[in-house]
This record gives structure tokens, C-alpha cells and sequence, in this order.
């Protein structure tokens, strides 16, 4: 359990710092489509080099550079004008996925662990997990500090911060290859499913709470270690999975967020009619 709350705390840094930029630059489905292309990368892996359900740190890289190859794949299909954007992330993600399940299956050790790629098995995470986490962590924290005071703009507005001379293509690809990154790490940890709603339910929260990046970004972080941390405790206490428990503890963060927005556009709605009526009086 202790290797178990330093590999969520860490995947929910992560998480929580790519998350707004996820939602902001509308790449929700992206990201989903990366997540499930990850597991035929960690199949290929597995199926070449003979290991077992638990993959190396070259399996890892072999699943980096498929999942890249998809995320390429997925740019040049929907460069096509008669194919739209989220059609060729369906059909690329469909098509990787296939191939891991199909993969997976033919391993005959690896067939009966099918079930952690999906909902994840974060209490089985090893050592080197941990520290390929970690390096996330590192790499990505590092990517928003150097890279502040472009995020901004390009985040609200792509085409005004291209004219500002921002380097747009560089922010872009490095986020893809940054997501990429995560959801291959995080895929045996917390499976398919967990490691995307930790992608988009962070950085929905913090959009509800504040329109300023550096407060969304605060929102979105905390609001992930806080999912992680409780969902831990929780799936320890009533002895479940706790992937799914992660995800069911930050829709009831998102739930509550958005009633409490509901309330607070209502006042502001109500206030100035009341203040109308008092001045005509």
C-alpha cells in the first residue's frame, strides 16, 4: 500500500498538471484515444520480447514509440479533408486497441491479466513504475516551468499566440508526446479507463472554479491528489479495486463543483436585477 500511495500521488501530479491543457486545447478525446492505443503498444512489447504480464523498461519504450506512431497516424489521417478529427482518433485507437486484446490474448501468461490494463492493479505497482512515474513528474513539471509564459496564450488562443511569435508546434507535440508518455506508464498501474478520467476530470474541476490558468492548474492538481489519496483509502477499507473508486470520488468532486458554479452564476444573475430595482425605488 505504501508503493501503492507514492505511484497515485505521483500519477496524480502528473495527471493534475497536464490535465487543464488537456481540456483547454480540447484534446479529451485525444488523450482517450492515446490511452486505449497505449495498451497495443504495451502488448507489442510484451509479445516480442517474451516477457511476462508485468512489462520492462524496454517494453515501455517499444509501447512509446507505437503509441507515437499512432498519434501520428491519427495527425495525417485527419489531415485528409474528408476525414474529420475525431473520426481518425477512433478508427487508429479502435485499431491498437484490437491488436493489444488480440496480442494479449494469444500470451497465454498474459491472457489471464487482461482485466488490470482496464481497471489497473496500482496495489501490484513495482519499483520501476514508481520511478517512470517519477521521471513524468520530472519531465513534465519542467516542460510547465519552462514553457509559462507561452502556455498562456496558446492555451485561450492558438492563432493570436502563433502571430505573437509563440512556438506553437513545439507546445503542441510536446503536450502529445507528454500524454503519450503518461497513459503508457500508467495503463498497468490504474488501467485504461482510470488513467483518462484522471486526464479530463482534474482540469474540468479547475475551469469551474477559476478562468485564470495558474488557479485552474492549482484546482486541477489538488483535486487529483485529493482523488487519489481518498480513493486509496477508501478501496482499503472496503477491500475493492481502487482504480474505479478514484474515478467515482473525482465525478462526486466534479458533481459538486458544478452545483456550487450553478449557484454562484445565479447570484450574479440575481444581484443586479435586485440592485436595478433598489436604485428605481
Amino acid at each position: 500500500m505504501t508503493r501503492a500511495l507514492i505511484a497515485g500521488l505521483l500519477l496524480a501530479l502528473t495527471c493534475g498538471l497536464l490535465s487543464p491543457f488537456v481540456i483547454l486545447r480540447r484534446l479529451s478525446f485525444s488523450a482517450d484515444g492515446l490511452a486505449h492505443a497505449s495498451l497495443g503498444g504495451l502488448a507489442v512489447g510484451i509479445f516480442l520480447l517474451g516477457t511476462g504480464p508485468n512489462p520492462t523498461l524496454p517494453a515501455y519504450l517499444i509501447s512509446f514509440v507505437f503509441t507515437c506512431a499512432v498519434a501520428a497516424a491519427m495527425a495525417y489521417i485527419s489531415s485528409q479533408r474528408r476525414i474529420a478529427s475525431d473520426t481518425a482518433v477512433g478508427v487508429c485507437y479502435l485499431a491498437a486497441f484490437s491488436l493489444g486484446v488480440v496480442l494479449l490474448s494469444i500470451k497465454q501468461r498474459a491472457s489471464g491479466h487482461l482485466e488490470h490494463f482496464f481497471f489497473g492493479s496500482i496495489t501490484a505497482v513495482n519499483p520501476l513504475e514508481c520511478w517512470l512515474l517519477a521521471g513524468a513528474v520530472l519531465v513534465t513539471g519542467l516542460f510547465v516551468l519552462r514553457c509559462w509564459r507561452w502556455l498562456g496564450s496558446w492555451t485561450f488562443d492558438e492563432d493570436l499566440a502563433r502571430v505573437s511569435g509563440v512556438p506553437t508546434p513545439v507546445l503542441r507535440y510536446g503536450l502529445i508526446l507528454l500524454i503519450a508518455a503518461t497513459v503508457i506508464i500508467s495503463t498497468r498501474v490504474v488501467g485504461v479507463l482510470i488513467v483518462t478520467a484522471l486526464l479530463i476530470l482534474p482540469g474540468v474541476i479547475g475551469t469551474l472554479w477559476s478562468r485564470s490558468l495558474a488557479a485552474i492548474l492549482g484546482v486541477s492538481m489538488i483535486v487529483a491528489l485529493a482523488s487519489v489519496s481518498s480513493g486509496l483509502v477508501v478501496s482499503a477499507s472496503i477491500d475493492v479495486q481502487p482504480g474505479p473508486v478514484i474515478v467515482l470520488i473525482g465525478f462526486v468532486f466534479f458533481v459538486v463543483s458544478l452545483v456550487i458554479n450553478r449557484v454562484r452564476e445565479r447570484r450574479r444573475i440575481t444581484r443586479p436585477v435586485v440592485s436595478t430595482a433598489a436604485s428605481n425605488r
